[in-house]
């Protein structure tokens, strides 16, 4: 079976399973011959903003602490 053959059956196919999950657009054959299939954009934002969050309440809580203390100080 030729390279360009099984590449459209598998495209194909990856079609077929694509339609069971909408979070995920289309597959592209890049000029590479790789195949993609993104996430929607949406999501990607979304995740990317939940993501930011995390890491701002992160870095808040960890400057909340203050410095750091010698563990041979003595009060």
């Amino acid at each position: 079976m030729k390279v360009d053959d099984q590449q459209d059956r598998l495209v194909a196919i990856l079609q077929e399973v694509l339609k069971e999950f909408d979070n995920y657009a289309p597959p592209r054959v890049r000029g590479d011959g790789d195949i993609q299939i993104s996430l929607d954009p949406e999501l990607k934002k979304a995740r990317s903003r939940r993501s930011n969050l995390a890491s701002a309440f992160s870095a808040m809580m960890s400057d909340d602490l203050g410095p750091k203390r010698s563990s041979t100080w003595v009060k």
